[in-house]
């Protein structure tokens, strides 16, 4: 049986390690003045928190109480619970920013008691398309020649495709299901 002390001390680190990736993301945002977008912040927030677990595992391991097998063990969990929270994290923040309902629902609380058509008016499928895609030219993930248009940063797709990827492990289903083949 693994000691009540072995334990404490691999929660401490997991608890050290989650509330530096929120300070460090909280942070980032607020004094980089908006160069450090809010996904940049996640991922620099992630570094950080990672970087804060594996050190405390390092030293839970060498010098925590307990026998090293299961220190290891539990830094091991560690390193899967804390990957898992900060995912629940990342979309948690990124659902209040990207999610079309969320706006729909702040947007109609905004015009609240006004005639449906005002809030149609200011909210409609083009002008929501046309602030999505004004955002990502101005953060570089799309760019604009002409009338074509290209991904901008490598990254952003290969984190998109992560994202395809474990929508279709978890789900079964393809991100652009929606689509007709």
């Amino acid at each position: 049986m693994i000691p009540y002390s072995q334990l404490a001390v691999h929660f401490g680190v997991l608890a050290a390690a989650l509330l530096s990736t929120g300070l460090a993301q909280l942070l980032s945002v607020r004094l980089s003045g908006g160069k450090i977008g809010v996904v940049a912040s996640l991922f620099l927030g992630f570094a950080v928190g990672l970087l804060v677990l594996f050190v405390g595992e390092c030293f839970a391991v060498l010098r925590g109480p307990g026998t090293a097998s299961d220190s290891i063990g539990l830094g091991l969990a560690n390193g899967v619970l804390f990957v898992c929270l900060w995912y629940f994290y990342f979309h948690f923040i990124n659902i209040g920013e990207a999610s079309l309902r969320i706006r729909v629902l702040r947007e109609a609380a905004r015009f609240s008691g006004q005639p449906l058509q005002e809030l149609l008016a200011v909210y409609n499928v083009r002008t929501v398309v046309a602030t999505r895609m004004e955002r990502l030219v101005q953060d570089g993930q799309l760019v604009v020649e002409g009338d074509r248009f290209r991904a901008g940063k490598p990254r952003m797709v290969l984190v998109a495709k992560a994202f395809s990827f474990l929508r279709w492990l978890l789900l079964g289903q393809a991100a652009n299901s929606s689509r007709k083949s």
